[in-house]
């Protein structure tokens, strides 16, 4: 008897969690995946309050890959996540006296982005986004303050879709990084990154 009902319920079970993952294939079949690549700007770092004699920080270049996940809430607005690598370079100009002479040296650093952003159509091809994401700070010497934390994200693009299911975009955008920092400091620096999103992405429901 006890293994009647135990095959019974074990039947139910399995039967329970080919349903819900059935549900959670064909919810992931309703969005798009896509690359992403991030460059075309500046990358500057400033504090909220600038210290009279340090060193100032000039932009250099910096360039993100990232993976994208979105998902369509109704006709014009999608909710967009995915994850992000990005190799920011500086400029360091060391504040020293006049009589003594100082080139600027160049500094690297790393992060990976985790953004969690609505997207809002308009006009057919157009569209505004933003929203907030978590920035891990990953470098080992890093030249400025820790950047873990949540930042702030804000931007507007145009797409076009085709037909077969390929989505290209370009998204203008400005990032502030470590805009709540996880660790913080007196004076916490930041960056704020001003620069052009490209991308492709492929809808799934073409699959079916």
């Amino acid at each position: 008897m006890r293994k009647t009902i135990f095959i019974i319920l074990s039947c139910i079970l399995l039967n329970q969690g080919f349903l819900i993952a059935q549900e959670n294939i064909s919810e992931f079949r309703n969005a798009k995946i896509g690359l992403t690549y991030s460059s075309f700007g500046e990358n500057d770092v400033f504090r909220f309050n600038e210290l009279d004699g340090a060193a100032s920080y000039n932009s250099d270049y910096f360039r993100t890959f990232g993976i994208s996940y979105v998902h369509p809430l109704n006709k014009w607005l999608e909710v967009e996540s995915g994850i992000e690598y990005s190799r920011h370079h500086i400029l360091i100009q060391p504040n020293l006296p006049p009589n003594i002479c100082a080139f600027p040296r160049k500094a690297s650093f790393s992060l990976i982005n985790i953004p969690v952003t609505l997207r809002a159509g308009f006009l057919k091809y157009f569209f505004v986004n933003g929203g907030l994401f978590l920035d891990v700070d990953a470098s080992i010497n890093s030249p400025i303050a820790n950047q873990t934390g949540i930042g702030v994200l804000l931007g507007l693009g145009v797409k076009y879709d085709f037909d077969f299911g390929i989505s290209v975009f370009v998204n203008p955008y400005s990032n502030l990084h470590s805009l709540l920092p996880f660790q913080t400091e007196k004076h916490h620096q930041r960056i704020l990154e001003n620069g052009f999103r490209i991308g492709f992405s492929y809808d799934l429901r073409k699959l079916k």
